[in-house]
């Protein structure tokens, strides 16, 4: 593979892997927004839990079927999972809503994580995966810093859907 081509996938890699880190502190920000404005806080916490259980849950199966069709096709699914549960989670009308689109949503961030790794090991050799694991591990810490800054910022000037929104756009 080429220089550039290892690059260019590089950093697509670390763009979602981004995207899936910043989307919890994002929303955490935003949340007590989103309760008031569709009510529902007895269902509050569920709209993590639907999605870390999701995640969660489907790692194994993305691994699998990473297996069997190969990384790049279970890749684009989960990417596709990720960016459709997040632009129906800016158009829920309901708390219940938003749960069953954090699930599909969080069943794309499942796949989204280990494919990401499983696609370094693939490009770079044992004694590079030290170093493009400390590159990874920095997006963790961006993320925990920044998203809480942009949520908190969408929240105030545009809309709490915009947090869900701008996941999506900045993916693609």
């Amino acid at each position: 593979m080429s220089r550039t081509r290892i690059i260019v996938v590089t950093a697509g890699v670390m763009m979602s892997l981004f995207l899936a880190s910043m989307e919890s502190t994002v929303i955490a920000t935003a949340m007590p927004t989103i309760v008031s404005q569709l009510g529902g806080i007895d269902s509050y916490s569920w709209v993590f839990t639907a999605f870390m259980l999701t995640s969660t849950t489907v790692v194994p199966v993305f691994g699998k079927l990473a297996d069997i069709y190969g990384i790049r096709p279970v890749y684009l699914v989960a990417i596709v999972l990720f960016l459709g549960g997040s632009l129906l989670c800016g158009m829920a009308g309901s708390m219940t809503e938003l749960i069953i689109y954090r699930a599909i949503q969080g069943i794309g961030a499942g796949g989204l994580l280990p494919l990401s790794f499983i696609t370094i090991g693939a490009i770079f050799s044992f004694e590079q995966r030290a170093r493009m694991q400390g590159f990874f591990s920095s997006v963790w810490g961006v993320s925990a810093v920044a998203g809480p800054l942009l949520g908190g910022l969408l929240v105030d000037t545009i809309s709490w859907r915009w947090v869900f929104y701008v996941l999506s756009l900045i993916h693609i």
